[in-house]
């Protein structure tokens, strides 16, 4: 207890040091004069404890004031254009659509040149050319030395959260996006960095190469602390549920790794021998430093160190004791940890678990008492079972209600179903980790290998997603929670619980010694590392790979239906559609704006192991079309790609260009007379870009942009990409009657410049797609267009994907039905 009453005066100094300021030395000078006002103390018999306390709160004012930088801001005001020179300072993390790190940085140029300046930058980037060509994504290294031309934004509050409260707390001085940068091959040593994020990327690579989407995603985020790709829905539902603390690496995931390294440890070499328990601390300061050493890891893995030396030594383990002095290393190294979000959740998280284990323990021994009144073989798995509900209950309430006060504070609401459905959620943790880790490295090792191994990661995935997924829960405002009743409201929390302590601290050591012996800080049967639940978990695992062997059966069996299917899907502001013909050939039309665009539509209409497309037609290289085939690249096994007029002056070339040579797919230019047969009585004729174009670059790339009619029976699909005014006048001159077809994909979202009288007159549509986002900045699509549009079809045959989402056209050749995924219910449509 001792250790506990030191750490909260360490950090009753930091909290004083950010109120007050002093000067740094006089504070040193008197936490100096506390040792021998400690050893006097002690000389006379008084317990030195409350000089030592003294001492550590000084120490503690003295080391933030000691270490504070200055409080200078790099770049002052509103939103403006400037430049800034420095050296990446951690992981370079890839996100949807560009490259995030935190720069740190040496020089900047406002307007009047360059000076010299410091401070941090959360940077959002494209990579230039040059490192494309040398590297694999993210592109980026920690250490790299690079310049970045773009726009400084004053970071705002998002939600109620106060987002510039939490960029400062991480010594960052704002948000920088910058659509092109310039990387200098000097590059600083990342030290022990350089290969840890090697063996990051790989394992990401591999999550990507071998999951589907968004479950690739979810699995790098709860494997190795990535989560920037994770697409925003799957992100509204992990926070409208209350679950957004399972995205992040905390105490909790290094609690199921503790548990599984040391069972594994003790089943293979035996459980009486002390040095088995170096093996689990090996595994948790690895895994620790693979997803980054974020603080709650570090939190974690000081715990989980201390816990199994404890064990080790046979000696109880206080937990408070770990907490207390994990929190006094953590911010001895860093001070400014006290003031980040995710500290002080993780630490009231885990301070509610500590307090909640008595009553868990409790619980435990009741319904142990229950089972062991009754005899059978069923009664010992309904109290394995209980006894694992009950667990997961009472410790999910201890950390939800201790974390209340600051996520109603920090997040100005507070989701009434985070309890119930964090209990539904923490079974599949640890199958999700120990998929992941598995796909991952066997995907690392063959891909084929990483997909077989796959299906252990997708099945506790997709439970987690479906469990987080659904309308939003009852939520209570937290606007009214101030800093004052956060303080009283924890005060009163230490208060209660300090007062039974204190009484007993009045009784004599050994009456101490035999309550603290009595195991009321037992972890309890669920949470026991030794194998009493070997049998469960066994069957558990064997009836998930029955079932999965079902499921993959089944699925193998249906094969085609001998129909062609188009899908149009719904990838926001941008253009991604999927042609199945009959037998099963798959030709993916442009891919979406980012990098979870294609693949997440994809996941959604081919089974998890499919990895493979035939072809890819990338119809220009705008960011809206060819964004997401980067990520489809990397992911799938593609047969070939299909292009327009070569375009080396599009930003994105670099990395298409990059992609395919990686992936050795080889890309065939297309133009005006082409004809691919895509399946038996499936033809896909090329409209645009006019042959004459095709050897030089393109000056117009919407004009230039590939435009194909699918042909299939008596059924005819039109898809125009982005084409304009200029190129509908050609194909009109050059053969309008081969535009006629029943569906027509309207060209560039929508847009005014498109979509003319004559050529929706001369294509003759039953039915229009419009591929655009809602609400978008473009204005797509504009009011006349569809004007003219519902005038040649009515306004039931305009399908919109911001409004009907994916849309599914489904053809025998004859008949044509269409499906929406806001509207499910088939129809027949002509």
């Amino acid at each position: 207890m001792t250790l506990v009453w030191l750490a909260a005066a360490w950090v009753a100094g930091l909290l004083l040091a950010s109120r007050l300021d002093v000067a740094p030395t006089p504070l040193l000078l008197l936490a100096a004069a506390s040792l021998p006002l400690a050893g006097a103390l002690r000389v006379i018999r008084r317990s030195p404890l409350p000089a030592l306390m003294v001492g550590l709160a000084l120490l503690g004012f003295w080391r933030v004031e000691a270490t504070a930088p200055p409080d200078v801001p790099l770049l002052a005001g509103e939103s403006r254009q400037a430049a800034l020179r420095g050296s990446i300072a951690d992981d370079p993390e890839p996100g949807r659509r560009s490259v995030k790190f935190v720069l740190d940085v040496t020089g900047s140029d406002v307007g009047d040149g360059w000076q010299p300046a410091s401070g941090k930058f959360l940077v959002y980037t494209q990579p230039p050319p040059e490192i494309v060509a040398e590297r694999t994504p993210p592109y980026f290294h920690p250490g790299d030395f690079v310049e970045v031309q773009g726009t400084q934004l004053t970071p705002e509050p998002i939600d109620g959260f106060d987002y510039p409260a939490y960029l400062a707390s991480h010594g960052i001085s704002g948000v920088f996006f910058s659509r092109s940068a310039t990387w200098f091959p000097l590059e600083s040593s990342p030290g022990w960095r350089g290969p840890v994020f090697r063996l990051r990327t790989r394992l990401a690579a591999a999550l990507d190469a071998t999951l589907p989407a968004p479950h690739s995603s979810l699995a790098q985020a709860l494997l190795l602390g990535w989560r920037a790709q994770i697409p925003p829905d799957v992100r509204d539902d992990f926070r409208d549920s209350g679950t957004s603390h399972l995205l992040a690496i905390s105490g909790l995931h290094i609690g199921i790794l503790l548990a599984i390294a040391t069972g594994i440890t003790g089943w293979a070499l035996g459980w009486r021998r002390r040095v088995n328990w170096l093996v689990p601390v090996a595994v948790i300061w690895a895994y620790a430093l693979v997803s980054g050493l974020p603080v709650s890891v570090v939190r974690a893995g000081l715990m989980g160190t201390l816990f199994l030396a404890a064990m080790a030594l046979g000696r109880p383990h206080g937990a408070l004791t770990g907490l207390a002095l994990s929190a006094g290393i953590i911010t001895a190294i860093t001070p400014r940890a006290l003031q980040q979000v995710s500290f002080q959740l993780s630490f009231t998280a885990m301070a509610g678990i500590i307090i909640a284990l008595p009553w868990q323990a409790r619980a435990a021994a009741a319904i142990r008492r229950i089972g062991s009144s009754h005899r059978g073989g069923l009664t010992a798995w309904l109290t394995h079972l209980a006894l694992w509900l009950s667990s997961g209950l009472i410790v999910s309430l201890g950390a939800t209600l201790a974390t209340l006060p600051l996520v109603a504070l920090y997040f100005r609401q507070v989701p009434l179903l985070g309890i119930p459905v964090t209990i539904l959620a923490l079974p599949s943790l640890p199958f999700v980790m120990a998929g992941s880790l598995l796909t991952a490295l066997a995907g690392m090792v063959n891909p084929a290998l990483g997909q077989v191994a796959a299906v252990t990661a997708w099945v506790p995935l997709s439970y987690l997603l479906l469990v987080v997924s659904g309308s939003p829960g009852p939520v209570v405002s937290g606007a009214w929670i101030t800093p004052a009743l956060i303080w009283a409201a924890y005060g009163a929390i230490a208060l209660g619980l300090m007062l039974p302590r204190l009484r007993r601290l009045a009784r004599t050591r050994l009456a101490r010694f035999r309550s603290r012996r009595s195991g009321s800080w037992n972890l309890g049967a669920p949470l026991s590392l030794r194998p009493t639940g070997t049998t469960i978990t066994l069957a558990g695992v064997v009836l998930l790979m029955a079932a999965s062997a079902i499921v993959l059966l089944g699925q193998v069996w249906a094969g085609p239906d001998q129909r062609l299917h188009v899908h149009f899907f719904d990838v926001g502001q941008g253009d991604s559609a999927l042609i199945v013909t009959p037998n099963g050939r798959q030709t993916l039309v442009d891919g979406g704006p980012d990098s979870e665009s294609a693949a997440r539509a994809l996941s959604r209409v081919l089974p998890p192991w499919d990895r493979s497309l035939d072809l890819v037609v990338a119809t220009h290289l705008d960011a809206d079309h060819v964004g997401g085939l980067l990520a489809v690249l990397d992911r799938y096994e593609v047969g070939g790609a299909l292009v327009g007029a070569p375009d080396t002056s599009a930003p994105l070339h670099p990395r298409w260009a990059d992609g395919l040579d990686r992936s050795g797919v080889r890309a065939m230019p297309l133009a005006a007379g082409y004809r691919l047969q895509l399946d038996q009585g499936v033809e896909l004729h090329v409209l645009n870009p006019a042959l004459e174009t095709l050897p030089a670059p393109s000056s117009d790339r919407n004009n230039n942009s590939v435009a194909l009619r699918l042909d299939y029976g008596e059924i005819s699909f039109l898809f125009t990409a982005d084409i304009e005014e200029e190129a509908e006048r050609r194909m009109l001159r050059e053969g309008g009657a081969g535009l006629k077809s029943d569906v027509l994909k309207v060209g560039h979202h929508g847009s005014r410049t498109s979509s003319t009288p004559a050529f929706i007159q001369a294509v003759e549509p039953s039915l229009v797609v419009v591929s655009a986002g809602a609400g978008n900045r473009y204005g797509h699509p504009h009011p006349d267009v569809m004007a003219r549009l519902e005038q040649a079809v009515g306004a039931s045959g305009v399908y919109r994907t911001a409004d009907h989402g994916a849309i599914h056209f489904v053809t025998d050749g004859a008949n044509l039905w269409v499906e929406t995924e806001r509207s499910p219910d088939a129809a027949p449509a002509h």
